[in-house]
């Protein structure tokens, strides 16, 4: 193993070592996502970008989304700039096996949090706080995202053909977030 696959290596397992409460292999409450997240929003990803970090060890993936609305009691900017670890940069790709991908012209409601290190966001709870949102005889439902960075890798089926989870409403959406940052808290399964 040379150096280099060595270091992409050791990045992505402290990649890893988050804070296991905002870990997708350690499964968060729908209530506890709503609660920790700074912004809860519903928008599109008008363009993905990537590059490497400043010492060209890590490559992320960047997303611009128009905001369309915040959920709860919390306003903010009409873009938002989106960070996930992952992309590919002049013929080098770097994959975070389950971590959210951010996709061009996807309709999505976000559950973000601040990196520690920059202004940019990162999508709490990893792909636990992305929706996709589809229109479905005119109400818009959401639906987790089943596709996650390292799908091919593993074997798995094409991208978009796994089975989508059970759907929900933006009404339900919008109050349940209400319920959790109120402080009504349900521990309601996630749908």
């Amino acid at each position: 193993m040379n150096r280099r696959t060595l270091a992409l290596v050791v990045l992505l397992v402290s990649a890893l070592a988050l804070p296991l409460s905002a870990s997708q292999f350690i499964k968060a409450s729908f209530d506890d996502l709503a609660r920790e997240s700074q912004y809860v929003v519903r928008g599109e990803i008008v363009s993905t970008w990537s590059a490497w970090d400043d010492a060209r060890e890590v490559i992320y993936t960047y997303a611009t989304v128009r905001v369309h609305r915040y959920f709860g009691e919390t306003t903010g900017p009409d873009t938002l700039i989106v960070r996930e670890v992952g992309g590919t940069v002049e013929g080098y790709t770097q994959e975070a096996i389950g971590f959210p991908m951010l996709r061009d012209n996807e309709n999505v409601v976000l559950m973000l949090s601040r990196w520690e290190d920059g202004s940019e966001f990162r999508i709490h709870g990893f792909n636990q706080g992305k929706y996709l949102v589809r229109n479905k005889g005119g109400i818009e439902v959401l639906h987790e995202d089943p596709v996650k960075q390292g799908d091919a890798r593993l074997h798995r089926t094409e991208l978009g053909a796994r089975q989508v989870s059970e759907e929900l409403s933006m009404r339900e959406f919008a109050t349940m977030v209400d319920d959790a940052r109120s402080g009504r808290n349900f521990d309601r399964p996630r749908q």
